[in-house]
């Protein structure tokens, strides 16, 4: 066999490992919407913010009380916008496929850099190994939706075409669909052409300056908005700031408090799993390329946020891409690393499912209740929804949705930083053994105040629907919490 028919039949093989990917990973996501296995964050936030923007309202979302695009600032999300605007049914699927194809590009882009470099046939098929069959792959095409993991595949492509040197008329696209992403993920693109500007000058830079544009305009955005957000006031609690822009001169103000985080072992621990599921020494020989991943790295490693430190939620998702590169090149640059590598990327996998892990679909088949739930409540589009989560991403495309204890938790928890007193809901939804039996003093607080504050409209197998009878105003504190709790509320 020829090395030109053997470079074919890997180039195949690597085209069908990325399309079946794709096509596992949209129908494993797809399934977890259709069983009711998405929850409020992030799939209702999304869901209601571009059915909002679509139907004329702002990004307001009533699941976190804030402007959504106050830390989320997304050019691309809002291509999205029309299809919620012309068939809304197909938003949120459209967004679950659209996330499973950006990360089925990564493995295809890591073979043909491999390709381009020169490396062996078997260590390109462990690259292609490491690249599809890791646990932090599936985390990233399987949790939810986010901004994330729609610009790793086009963040992976940046890198490289441009060090393949593909015509710039095929290379422009990729850095401009990954640096509207986000404001940090733009940044990452400005790093990428910075690593390129003397070996590729003319596509280093291109994306210095899409980057750069993109960085801009949400930049600027966020200035001329500056509105608190939920996610940097959760993250960098410790540091006292509510957006992104506030984080730099946190930074310099605080530098003691900033470099705390750095110290947390779960967070370590998170890091070295990820390297080691991209066997540890060959990215690091091309460490470089993990430089563009900080600027998105930098929320877990430098905030003060517990959840964020485990290894499969969406910060980290943006190593996927760039270890992948940096892996490559450095098996490029050291081929003593290729010798062993088959083995090391067999074991890096294994320890990525053991202490990773996946977000495991639940598949549950028994969801007639839940639909009932979601039928009754999608023929009341105009009313205002309070609902366990993960109800919500099935009842949240209307102008006000919110995930139960919202809004009657006292205090609110500390992700709702709501712009304005949040108003009562006119309907709530939960479980029947949730209202009877509470299972923390939260759930209680709900129960409490729909039977003060509210009349039974309907039971739906497990499931009660209640309807607010109007005796709480607007900013409900006074009588659902009392003057005490109002007051750190507010």
């Amino acid at each position: 066999m020829s090395v030109q028919t053997s470079d074919r039949g890997d180039r195949n093989l690597a085209v069908a490992v990325g399309v079946g990917l794709f096509v596992l990973a949209s129908t494993l996501a797809l399934l977890r919407l259709a069983t009711f296995d998405l929850t409020a964050f992030d799939a209702g936030i999304f869901d209601n913010v571009l059915w909002r923007l679509a139907h004329g309202y702002d990004d307001v979302t009533a699941i976190t009380g804030a402007h959504h695009f106050s830390d989320h600032m997304s050019l691309l999300i809002l291509f999205f916008v029309p299809i919620y605007a012309l068939t809304p049914q197909l938003g949120l699927p459209a967004l679950m496929v659209a996330q499973a194809a950006s990360v089925s590009l990564v493995p295809f882009a890591a073979w043909l850099l491999a390709q381009h470099l020169g490396l062996d046939r078997r260590t390109r098929l462990s690259i292609l190994l490491v690249t599809a069959a890791g646990a932090g792959t599936w985390n990233a095409a399987l949790i939810d939706v986010h901004e994330v993991g729609l610009a790793v595949g086009p963040l992976a492509m940046t890198g490289v075409m441009a060090i393949r040197e593909d015509p710039l008329r095929r290379y422009w696209i990729w850095p401009a669909l990954a640096a509207s992403s986000r404001l940090d993920i733009a940044v990452s693109v400005v790093l990428i052409g910075l690593l390129l500007r003397r070996e590729r000058p003319q596509h280093a830079r291109i994306a210095l300056i899409l980057g750069g544009v993109m960085a801009t305009l949400m930049s600027a955005w966020l200035l001329l908005n500056p509105w608190e957000g939920t996610s940097f006031g959760f993250h960098f609690a410790h540091l006292g700031i509510d957006t992104a822009t506030d984080l730099p001169g946190a930074l310099l103000t605080s530098p003691s408090a900033a470099i705390e985080p750095l110290f947390d072992l779960t967070m370590l621990g998170t890091l070295a799993i990820w390297l080691i599921g991209f066997t540890v020494a060959a990215p690091l020989a091309g460490w470089r390329w993990i430089l563009p991943a900080l600027p998105t790295l930098a929320i877990p490693v430098l905030g003060s946020w517990p959840q964020a430190d485990e290894p499969h939620l969406h910060y980290w998702h943006v190593l996927l891409p760039m270890l992948a590169i940096a892996m490559v090149t450095g098996l490029a640059r050291k081929p003593n690393l290729g010798k062993y590598f088959f083995y090391s990327a067999v074991a890096g996998v294994a320890v990525t499912w053991v202490f990773m892990g996946v977000f495991k679909p639940s598949f549950n088949n028994d969801t007639a209740d839940e639909r009932a739930v979601v039928s009754f409540l999608e023929a009341r589009p105009s009313e205002s929804v309070a609902s366990i989560g993960y109800l919500v991403p099935h009842v949240s495309q209307r102008e006000v949705v919110m995930q139960l204890p919202t809004p009657f938790a006292c205090p609110m928890p500390p992700v709702a930083h709501f712009t304005g007193p949040p108003s009562p809901p006119d309907l709530v939804a939960l479980r029947t053994v949730d209202l009877e039996s509470p299972a923390n003093p939260a759930t209680a607080q709900v129960s409490r105040t729909l039977r003060d504050h509210y009349r039974l409209l309907e039971t739906i197998g497990d499931y009660q629907v209640w309807r607010s009878l109007g005796t709480i105003p607007v900013d409900g504190y006074d009588i659902v919490c009392g003057p005490e709790s109002a007051e750190n509320s507010s």
